[in-house]
C-alpha cells in the first residue's frame, strides 16, 4: 500500500510540475486530490515563459519530478541515490543533454538569468561560491536534493540560506 500511495504522490507532483510549465493559474494538492484553476482573464500572474522553452525540458521535469522520495547520497546520480548535482546531472541526461557533476561547473555550463525570466528547467543556484543546486519548476519553487539524511522533495527557492540565482543550460 505505500509503494502505491508514493507512486500515487509522484504521479501529483509531475502533473504539478507539468501544469506550472502550461501556465495554470493556481495549482494544489489538498487532501491527496490534485486541483488546477485556471487563469482568470483578470488575474495578475507572474510571466510565464515561452512555451517552446518549457517543452524544451518537458523531460527533464519529468525525470526529477520521478525521483522525488529517493534518498540522498553524497556523489550519487542515480535512482539509488543523489546529491544535488548528481540529481541534476540525471535528470538532463534522460533527454541528452550532459552536464559536469559539481554544481559550481554547473553554474558555468549554463548562461545567468534572472528570477523574471527563469522557467521551469532551468537552474538555481545557491551560495558564493556555488555549494547547492537545483531545477527551477516555476512559482518559486524548485526540485532538488537537499542535504544528508534527507530525500529528493520540492522545496521553495527561498528555503535555502542563501539568496538564489539562476542559469538556463546553453
Amino acid at each position: 500500500l505505500s509503494v502505491m500511495r508514493k507512486q500515487i504522490r509522484i504521479r501529483n507532483v509531475v502533473s504539478i510540475i507539468v501544469m506550472t510549465m502550461i501556465g495554470v493559474g493556481s495549482v494544489a494538492l489538498d487532501s491527496g486530490r490534485l486541483s488546477a484553476a485556471p487563469r482568470s482573464a483578470t488575474s495578475v500572474a507572474a510571466p510565464v515563459a515561452p512555451l517552446p522553452h518549457n517543452l524544451r525540458f518537458f523531460g527533464v521535469m519529468q525525470a526529477a519530478g520521478s525521483a522525488i522520495g529517493q534518498p540522498y547520497r553524497w556523489g550519487g546520480e542515480s535512482p539509488g541515490g543523489f546529491d544535488c548535482s548528481g540529481l541534476v546531472r540525471w535528470s538532463f541526461a534522460t533527454s541528452g543533454r550532459y552536464l559536469p557533476h559539481s554544481s559550481g561547473a554547473q553554474r558555468a555550463a549554463t548562461t545567468p538569468i534572472p528570477l523574471a525570466d527563469a522557467a521551469s528547467g532551468d537552474l538555481v543556484f545557491f551560495g558564493s561560491p556555488v555549494h547547492h543546486v537545483g531545477i527551477y519548476m516555476g512559482n518559486g519553487l524548485m526540485i532538488h536534493s537537499p542535504r544528508s539524511g534527507d530525500v529528493v522533495k520540492v522545496a521553495s527557492i527561498h528555503s535555502m540560506a542563501s539568496s538564489p540565482y539562476f542559469g538556463r543550460v546553453k
